[in-house]
């Protein structure tokens, strides 16, 4: 009888692993199912749009896209927030050509056809403008807005401190049509134009450390960080990288004029935009590792910090963003030409202007992307993740209403809470799955487990409510009263009495013993009692004796001395 509900029992937990096995594939396949759809699909969506009143020629956003600042053909420079709210505006003298905003915002450099260039803080407020000979065609801000850099028609490269000190000016052999300033302001780049088609690194000082003679037009220059390459893009349709110390490292010969460059912050990756249609990416060593045809000539690129994405713009009117490995993530067709594509270091937001008059604000709700997945995954795996559900859908109320530093919150503490819920989930499954096989193993054997499956039915109740935490705790209260069936501390197989408590037992035996050792000192006290009665008694006797003796010894010794005194006469 044992021997077959034995076997039952195992049929059921043959079953039961069969279903593990399946709900396994399941979840294998819909985890590869999931990272086919992220490879397919990025989730970038368009936040908002802003019109002015020009082409919006250039554009610039900080490093986690807090600001998008913007430059327009109705001469203002503009600032907004990531939520799309206009904070302010100013109009220059005329066309703003040239933008350049810091890592957190803080500064916006912008040049004009007004021959000016100008610095703002982050609240609007106009800290300086300096008149060149000649319209800015560019400028350049350092990460925390120390220096200012700026390249004019008039031949010129300028470098200035936040305070406006015109630190040097150098004279080039033509309009300067490009500058880059590196992070921390020590290094400058420039591209110059036709008659004398040079790229050009300064330091700090404004001291040419050299320059090199490229076979047309330099359109695009860009430095990393720390100012130890310099990309650079010219008419001549090559793609150039240097070292600090001037030596070409490499150059790439594309169908067109390389119209713009964009280089990592380490000089791992160099992005570039070819009038032959086409979006380049290389490595440091100056190896192809794709190339993308768009509709149209490529005027701009823009790479993350850490080159796992890049932006570019295309003569058919198209915002692209691309991964490393050259995947086309997404594209959105604004109503002009694109002008200009600026992109976050992590890749998270990506701001454009458009000869449509307007900026662009795009950004990828990835971490409501990541936040569904792992929300899926948990419950494909049959666990109650309705806490996390909730707050995802706070999530997507908060993005669609604009909200997105808020979304990205929420979606953030959805994936986390979706996670704990697996982890914590998963070890309850285990901890259940433990207790049932424990319990299973002591009822085969013979031993009466009623108590630990009453604790674990409670802890399957308790899992299926989704309250896993308690579930394990149960289950972890469960076995070791399976394994103890008595509670007294010895496990089933080495207890010789396992359905009673053996400190009961133990208490009864050291009861009758002592009652045992009572009764024998009791005994043994009456004893002495006894003997020590009967001493006395004999003691007693003997003293009454001798006593008697004694009386009659002298009664005698009387009668003696009287019979001797009368002559024995009566």
């Amino acid at each position: 009888m044992v021997e077959r509900a034995g076997k039952e029992e195992a049929s059921e937990v043959g079953s039961s692993v069969r279903g593990v096995r399946a709900k396994l594939f399941i979840v294998i396949t819909i985890l590869l199912l999931v990272q086919a759809g992220q490879a397919e699909e990025a989730g970038y969506e368009l936040l908002w749009s802003y019109e002015t009143d020009g082409r919006v020629y250039g554009v610039a956003i900080s490093s986690d896209g807090s600001y998008i600042a913007a430059g327009s053909r109705d001469n203002k420079v503009y600032l907004f927030n990531r939520d799309g709210d206009l904070l302010w505006n100013y109009k220059t003298g005329d066309k703003v050509v040239g933008i350049s905003i810091t890592s957190d915002g803080s500064y916006v450099a912008a040049g004009s056809r007004d021959n000016k260039v100008y610095l703002f803080n982050r609240g609007g407020e106009l800290l300086w403008s300096y008149e060149a000979g000649n319209w800015i065609r560019g400028v350049s801000i350092s990460s925390d807005g120390s220096y200012v850099a700026a390249g004019s028609r008039d031949n010129k490269v300028y470098l200035f401190n936040r305070d406006r000190d015109l630190l040097r000016s150098y004279e080039t052999g033509d309009n300067v049509l490009d500058i880059s300033i590196s992070s921390d302001g020590s290094y400058v780049a420039v591209g110059s134009s036709d008659n004398d088609d040079r790229v050009y690194l300064f330091n700090r000082d404004g001291e040419l450390l050299w320059s090199y003679k490229t076979g047309d037009k330099v359109y695009s220059v860009s430095v990393p960080s720390d100012g130890s390459y310099v990309a650079v893009g010219s008419r001549d349709n090559k793609v150039y990288l240097f070292n600090r110390e001037g030596e070409l490292l490499w150059s790439y010969e594309t169908g067109n004029a390389v119209e713009d460059i964009s280089i990592t912050s380490d000089g791992s990756y160099v992005a570039a935009g070819s009038r032959d249609n086409k979006v380049y990416l290389f490595n440091r060593d100056g190896d192809l590792l794709w190339n993308y045809k768009t509709g149209g000539g490529v005027d701009g690129v823009s790479i993350s910090l850490n080159g796992s994405y890049v932006a570019a713009w295309s003569g058919d009117n198209k915002v692209y963003l691309f991964n490393r490995d050259g995947d086309l993530l997404w594209n959105y067709k604004t109503g002009n030409a694109v002008e200009d594509v600026s992109i976050t270091s992590d890749g998270s937001y990506v701001a454009a202007g458009s000869g449509d008059n307007k900026v662009y604000f795009f950004a990828n709700n990835k971490a409501i992307e990541e936040a569904k997945n792992a929300v899926e995954l948990e419950k494909s795996r049959g666990f109650n993740v309705s806490e996390a559900e909730s707050i995802l859908s706070q999530a997507e109320d908060a993005f669609n209403s604009g909200d997105y530093s808020r979304a990205t919150d929420l979606a953030e503490e959805a994936k986390s809470k979706a996670e704990s819920i697996g982890m914590e989930a998963s070890a309850a499954t285990t901890a259940v799955n433990k207790a049932e096989s424990i319990i299973f193993h002591e009822r085969y054997r013979g031993f009466n487990v009623s108590e630990a499956e009453s604790i674990l039915s409670q802890a399957k109740d308790a899992f299926n409510s989704g309250d896993y935490s308690r579930a394990s705790e149960l289950a972890d209260q469960a076995k070791p009263i399976a394994l103890d069936i008595d509670g007294d501390g010895t496990p089933n197989d080495a207890d010789f009495a396992p359905d009673i408590n053996n400190y009961l037992i133990y208490t009864g035996v050291a009861f009758l013993v002592g009652l045992v050792v009572v009764s024998i000192a009791s005994l043994k006290i009456r004893e002495r009692r006894r003997l020590e009665r009967q001493r006395l008694e004999d003691v007693g006797h003997r003293i009454e004796k001798e006593e008697k003796q004694r009386k009659e010894k002298m009664k005698q010794d009387i009668l003696d001395a009287i019979e001797e005194v009368t002559g024995g006469e009566k």
